[in-house]
């Protein structure tokens, strides 16, 4: 085949690919696209027929309603002056909880990767595949037994005990990526450390863990993202305005005569932006750690 007739079939090639490519980032991207353009619409052109796709000029008032916190007087109902305040108090709910569980998990997903990555029989094999056994249960199988156990403990409507469920259903994950970063650390630097006198926890603080900060940037931003996200759990165990995270708080914009649709969408833009932040500064370490975690045996 001579080189005029291979030019014709390599530029059909890249033009499928690039077809491939813009319809998948438009499946991708699209949602998020009609969540920002909704989030500046007037609530007349969200609810026309046929839909107006861009607004135009911007109506950037419910973002400052949701800030600022002081409601539209023309349309302002009693489910939006409430959510408004429940929704501030979501945000932080939401970041203090994000915290507390990655921070959580680090703490024991760290001590916990080590023991089983250093363990010389195949017990540590085994728990950790045990842990990931468990971790694919449904977490609404666990939902009802956990509500009366806590219901009877007096322990609902805490925002700690949401801490320590989020930790317990993400925790075994980062016992899994971390375990692939101890792995491919050498036994010889440790052995080094012991001999100069260093203890066990001295190899993890001053060996380890500087060798880890991949692994470790990757399963704080994979943890935190999840804890943000979750939504489930903080339903179920949360029902004030003190405890609520961010997820539930928008939930809370569908009223039973009304919903503003504007305000929610803006809401959602607003709750996704710490985690999208986390990602794109943490991509590299994320995908590095997913990565080391997944072929690391």
């Amino acid at each position: 085949m001579t080189r005029e007739m291979r030019m014709p079939r390599r530029l059909a090639g890249s033009t499928v690919q690039a077809l491939l490519v813009i319809l998948v980032m438009l499946f991708t991207l699209g949602p998020v696209l009609w969540l920002i353009a909704s989030s500046v619409a007037e609530p007349k052109d969200l609810l026309s027929r046929p839909p107006r796709w861009l607004s135009w000029p911007p109506d950037f008032s419910k973002y400052r309603e949701l800030i600022a916190g002081s409601g539209d007087g023309a349309r302002a109902t009693t489910l939006t002056e409430s959510t408004l305040r429940s929704f501030r108090y979501a945000m932080g709910n939401s970041l203090v909880t994000s915290c507390g569980v990655t921070f959580l998990c680090l703490a024991l997903g760290t001590l916990s990767g080590y023991a089983t990555a250093r363990s010389r029989s195949n017990t540590g094999k085994k728990l950790i595949y045990l842990m990931l056994l468990v971790q694919m249960l449904p977490v609404v199988v666990l939902l009802v037994p956990l509500f009366l156990i806590l219901s009877k403990l007096g322990l609902l409507d805490r925002l700690g005990m949401v801490i320590v469920l989020l930790s317990a259903i993400h925790l075994p994950f980062v016992i899994w990526i971390l375990r692939g970063y101890f792995q491919g650390i050498p036994m010889e630097l440790e052995e080094a450390a012991v001999v100069d006198g260093a203890t066990k926890l001295q190899v993890i603080r001053k060996v380890i863990l500087p060798l880890s900060l991949p692994g470790l940037f990757a399963a704080g931003t994979y943890t935190f993202m999840q804890s943000w996200n979750a939504f489930m759990i903080p339903l179920i165990f949360t029902s004030s305005d003190s405890t609520r995270t961010v997820t539930v708080a928008i939930s809370m914009f569908v009223g039973r005569h009304y919903t503003d649709y504007g305000l929610m969408s803006a809401a959602g833009v607003l709750a996704s932006l710490p985690p999208m932040l986390l990602a794109i500064f943490f991509q590299r370490y994320l995908l590095a750690g997913l990565t080391a975690g997944a072929v690391k045996g």
